[in-house]
């Protein structure tokens, strides 16, 4: 075995340029794996992070029927059990109560059909960036004022500090109910439907206007850690599914989001089949120069009594010590391209895509399996593809080989 190693080390060197023009094509194409896959990574975090942190949560509770119908009526049951059993969650970082009803804003400019979110500001802090969101003025207060997207204020010409009636349609009686409110705040947080439709006001004067007392519509959660939810989705959904009410999490609140990330698995099996492809034909193409100039001196071998599968080994074993070669030029190469743009990422900010609109930059994210099952298969798949060669030098004819040196 060592001898064996010692010698295709040496033979693959013989012809250095060869050698390091099909190295460089294989470890460019490991690199590219490497780059695509930590991109990938880092698309999947940014759309999670995106979906999740700007407003949505890791999880909500609702009561049963409300998102399909959004009735102002259907307001959680028991709350105050639900959001005890959530601050003694050990997996629960932060959650939040809310109000959502449809409504209607009023200015001196126009009139805009809106979603109006109940909040209370303070544990919204915790768990969402309304707050970060703010361009213009100032967050909310606990019982004042009203924040509306900057599309939404340009529409109805509306800055901070300017007076707007917001209409909704109260729960019990359907009868039209009217506040009026300053605009405490502008906010821009990237997500068009949010920016252009959505009111933010204090929790206690949504539900006075609805006249739903204490009740919410909705809790948002957000989890100590983004994978909880598809680790341990179901557990809590039977856990908080409860008194008529259903938990869900991201996955089943936006569920268009799973299936993207779904297919970014297959984005990654074509991309390695593609490099695949280009390293059976490199390593075909370099084994089988080899062979042709290296013919006298195998038919010597074969002559002085070399066995045909000594031969096939020496030269899957050439192969070999090429694919570890190549391969540590590809993790060099796919590292340093993919930590160079680590330092500048991808800007995608406001570039919706799968029913999500990401609002923040893009950055590639380096995992174990880029720098051990990438080469691994590399490795693996050369020393598949130099069977082929491998299998033709040992049933070359020995009288040949040594007539054609002549």
């Amino acid at each position: 075995m060592q001898f064996y190693l010692k010698l295709a080390w040496r033979n693959i060197f013989r012809n250095r340029r060869r050698t390091f023009l099909t190295g460089l094509i294989i470890g460019i194409g490991l690199a590219a794996m490497i780059f695509v896959d930590a991109y990938i990574v880092g698309m999947k975090d940014g759309m999670i992070s995106s979906a999740t942190s700007s407003f949505l949560g890791h999880a909500q509770i609702h009561r049963e029927g409300f998102q399909d119908s959004q009735d102002a009526d259907l307001t959680i049951a028991r709350t105050d059990q639900l959001v005890e059993q959530l601050r003694n969650d050990p997996h629960v970082e932060a959650f939040s109560e809310r109000t959502l009803s449809y409504g209607t804003i009023s200015a001196p400019a126009d009139i805009a059909s809106v979603v109006i979110y109940g909040i209370e500001p303070q544990s919204e802090k915790a768990l969402s960036k309304v707050d970060e969101s703010i361009v213009e003025g100032s967050y909310l207060g606990q019982n004042e004022g009203a924040l509306i997207g900057q599309d939404l204020a340009r529409r109805l010409e509306a800055q901070v500090g300017d007076r707007i009636v917001i209409t909704v349609s109260q729960a019990a009686s359907g009868e039209l109910s009217q506040t009026l409110f300053r605009v405490h705040g502008i906010f821009r947080m990237h997500i068009k439907e949010i920016d252009s439709a959505a009111v933010f006001v204090p929790l206690s004067a949504a539900q006075s206007m609805l006249g739903i007392g204490q009740g919410i519509h909705e809790i948002a959660v957000r989890f100590d850690r983004t994978q909880y939810a598809s680790e341990q989705g179901q557990r809590f959904s039977s856990d908080y599914s409860r008194f008529g009410n259903v938990a869900e999490t991201w996955q089943q609140l936006v569920p268009q989001i799973k299936y993207v990330l779904d297919m970014t698995n297959i984005s990654i099996a074509i991309t390695v089949i593609l490099v695949f492809a280009m390293i059976m034909f490199g390593i075909i193409n370099t084994m089988f120069m080899a062979l042709y100039e290296r013919t006298f001196e195998f038919g010597v071998l074969r002559a002085v009594g070399t066995r045909p599968a000594r031969l096939r080994n020496l030269i899957v074993f050439e192969a070999a010590s090429l694919a570890v070669y190549a391969a540590a030029l590809g993790m060099i190469l796919g590292a340093a391209v993919t930590l160079i743009s680590s330092f500048t990422g991808l800007d995608l900010t406001g570039v919706e895509f799968a029913g999500t609109t990401f609002t923040s930059r893009i950055y590639p994210v380096f995992n174990l399996r880029q720098f051990t099952l990438y080469p691994l298969l590399v490795f693996g798949f050369t020393c598949l593809v130099s069977l082929y060669p491998a299998g033709h030098a040992s049933k070359m004819s020995v009288a040949g080989a040594l007539q054609r040196a002549l």
